[in-house]
């Protein structure tokens, strides 16, 4: 075989993009004995491949099974009724809900404002905490640099 084709092959090769043909023959070529003397450091790779294809396992090996997953199984099918019949399992809502609605619309500006002004106080007290971030990222960058 010429010598840019096997080097065509062992590039497509260690690409991994080779038939199983081409690697045939790249393990013909390198375990015979007119070998390139460039390409002899691949040699002993392909002979390792060629004598461990050969090789037999020397005893039988059993697998015990295992008795947990029994359990497993029962517990994931229990999970998953547990969760269909409380999906599927709908209570009927009370009748007289208490909605917040209201029929003044100055009475609703009231209420909204109140409303907002809690959620402003909430997430003001949320960002004091956020100062020793702050803090904490102008020390660290202090000792990064």
């Amino acid at each position: 075989m010429e010598l840019s084709n096997i080097e065509k092959l062992l590039e497509k090769y260690f690409e991994g993009e080779t038939t199983i043909s081409e690697e045939e023959k790249l393990k013909v070529y390198f375990t015979g004995e007119d070998v390139s003397p460039d390409l002899e450091k691949y040699k002993p790779l392909f002979e390792y491949f060629s004598q461990e294809s050969t090789v037999a396992p020397t005893r039988n090996i059993t697998l015990k099974k295992n008795r947990k997953s029994w359990y497993y199984s029962i517990g994931i099918a229990a999970s998953i009724a547990l969760a269909v019949g409380l999906f599927f399992t709908k209570t009927a809502p009370e009748p007289n809900h208490d909605l917040g609605t209201y029929d003044d619309p100055e009475i609703a500006l009231e209420e909204t404002k109140k409303i907002l002004n809690m959620v402003s106080q909430y997430m003001n007290e949320g960002k004091e905490g956020l100062v020793y971030l702050k803090e904490f990222e102008n020390t660290k960058n202090k000792f990064i640099k």
